[in-house]
């Protein structure tokens, strides 16, 4: 045992470095991966609010403009791609039932 540490210490020192640089790069990994997550949370999170804005200021006002209808629309998408869950769907598709312009008269 002896002669294999003292002839190939260079081989087991290398080793040893290789492990500690692959411990270095997975905590790196790790932790990108988990600020991804949050980050992705946290636009999840900021498009619900959005969402929830439009639709409601669209069902007060009773007509949905084009534009909002665009914004919704990618809002939705994005929110959905996310991960969101299907509380807002409701919402969304009752939104989009409105009509486009405030009716004269």
């Amino acid at each position: 045992m002896e002669n294999f540490i003292s002839n190939d210490w260079l081989t087991i020192a290398t080793l040893a470095i290789q492990a500690g640089i692959l411990k270095f790069a997975y905590n790196l990994y790790k932790n990108f991966i988990q600020k991804e997550a949050n980050r992705d949370c946290a636009i999840r999170g900021l498009l619900r609010v959005e969402i929830i804005n439009i639709c409601h200021n669209a069902e007060k006002e009773g007509f949905l403009p084009i534009w909002a209808l665009e914004n919704l629309t990618d809002m939705y998408n994005t929110y959905k791609a996310l991960g969101g869950n299907g509380a807002i769907t409701g919402l969304y598709n009752k939104t989009i039932q409105l009509p486009q312009r405030k009716e004269e008269g």
